[in-house]
């Protein structure tokens, strides 16, 4: 092996470390915490959508979405720096919330980067163009 390859070899050591570390948390924390997810929730009567996690999104914490006209459009299980990680990346690229973190205007170029980051949607593009429809 060439000095350069040995660098290069040690350049990439920290940040595959560093992805291990991320993916064994991640893990670790999910079996921990069974019932966390991350969600979208929509309230169509302002198009605002809600991007969440909670670490228990039980029959309660639904019930408190809807009391305030949201309803869950999908959930999958997540972390909550998962979250952070979507809500700074949103931040970064120009998205900013609409009344604290977490709460959106719906709009398609939102859905597009959501989609792109993987984040659970369920049926927001139907209700998008059902909207525009109106």
């Amino acid at each position: 092996m060439t000095l350069q390859q040995a660098s290069i070899e040690q350049a990439l050591l920290a940040p595959c470390m560093d992805a291990v570390i991320a993916v064994t948390e991640r893990y670790q924390f999910l079996e921990d915490h069974r019932g966390a997810r991350v969600f979208t929730a929509y309230r169509e009567v302002d198009h605002v959508i809600q991007l969440g996690f909670c670490e228990n999104l039980n029959e309660q914490v639904k019930s408190d979405l809807k009391e305030r006209g949201f309803q869950i459009l999908e959930a999958r299980e997540g972390t909550r720096r998962e979250h952070r990680l979507l809500m700074l990346t949103l931040k970064e690229i120009g998205y900013s919330p609409q009344y604290c973190d977490g709460y959106y205007q719906a709009s398609k170029d939102l859905l597009r980067h959501l989609r792109n980051l993987g984040w659970p949607l369920g049926e927001l593009a139907q209700l998008l163009n059902s909207q525009r429809a109106h």
